[in-house]
């Protein structure tokens, strides 16, 4: 098992708490055993096809084993958690230095630049997804943050389904929204940072997990639970998506102004750049590709 490095212990756990009492499954974590590098942007494809002289014709949440320069059986995944077109490497540790040196000698006609965690989160925060111990956590489901799409409620049975199950007939108390500060300037307001207050027409509904910049819509954007709290009693009600879109008036207060906030209960309509392209010489002007590490 491979997992978050922040994520180790707590996955471990988790797995081993519900692993079968007769034996018949064995577990080991293998998570410093290998490194993983992200290289991500609509030239990924092309820039991994030169240089492992391999097709890359990988479907997303797939995975193909395959060589790059010494290092053999590189796992590479269809799938990185910025939303953009990229793979996700994992290569054997003691190799990933070598796998690392191929791809920026590889990148330098693709404009190929490292990248680092703040761009990433900027990233993922402007295609609306979720992250773990700021939108996730255990006692987040997958309806509140917009991911009941993934679950499979038709299943006879899974850990869980009871609970979801429950909760989808009384109603989500509270619902992960997607906002876009506007009338604020990001070079010289404040940008939120987390935990900011969110206001529905003038009331307190919830406050802001995470915030980034959005490189593609220009401006700040932040993800943040809300609420429905009864005006008498206080006691959270359904949020219904009427409640999010009709006569809705958000605002954000960042610093002890407040800025409004255009909601969204999905991601912006941002292009989405396809890596299905084909092996046509670009100028290196043109060619755009990031690595993180």
């Amino acid at each position: 098992m491979m997992s978050p490095t922040a994520q180790q212990t707590r996955i471990t756990e988790w797995m081993r708490r519900h692993m079968p009492k007769d034996g018949s499954v064995s577990m080991r974590d293998v998570t410093s055993m290998y490194t993983v590098l992200n290289v991500v942007g609509p030239k990924s494809r092309e820039l991994m096809s030169e240089m492992t002289r391999t097709e890359m014709d990988i479907p997303g949440f797939t995975c193909k084993k395959i060589n790059v320069g010494y290092a053999g059986e590189v796992l590479v995944m269809g799938f990185n958690n910025t939303g953009e077109p990229g793979y996700s490497l994992y290569i054997p540790s003691e190799y990933a230095l070598h796998v690392y040196n191929n791809l920026m000698n590889a990148g330098k006609d693709y404009g190929v630049r490292n990248v680092g965690y703040y761009a990433l989160r900027f990233l993922r925060i402007e295609k609306f997804i979720p992250f773990w111990a700021e939108e996730l956590d255990s006692h987040t489901t997958p309806f509140e943050v917009g991911r009941g799409f993934k679950v499979k409620m038709q299943k006879d049975y899974f850990l869980g389904k009871y609970a979801l199950q429950n909760q989808l007939e009384k109603g989500l108390k509270r619902r992960l929204i997607h906002f876009q500060l506007e009338n604020h300037n990001p070079e010289t307001d404040i940008w939120t940072w987390g935990r900011e207050p969110i206001y529905r027409n003038g009331r307190y509904v919830g406050k802001t997990t995470s915030s980034g910049y959005g490189f593609t819509l220009e401006r700040v954007i932040c993800l943040g639970f809300v609420h429905n709290y009864n005006e008498q009693t206080g006691e959270p009600e359904t949020v219904t998506t009427d409640f999010i879109t009709d006569d809705a008036h958000f605002e954000i207060e960042v610093a002890g102004k407040r800025y409004p906030a255009r909601a969204s209960l999905h991601a912006p309509q941002i292009p989405i750049v396809s890596m299905n392209g084909t092996s046509t010489r670009y100028t290196p002007k043109a060619r755009l590709s990031s690595v993180s590490h």
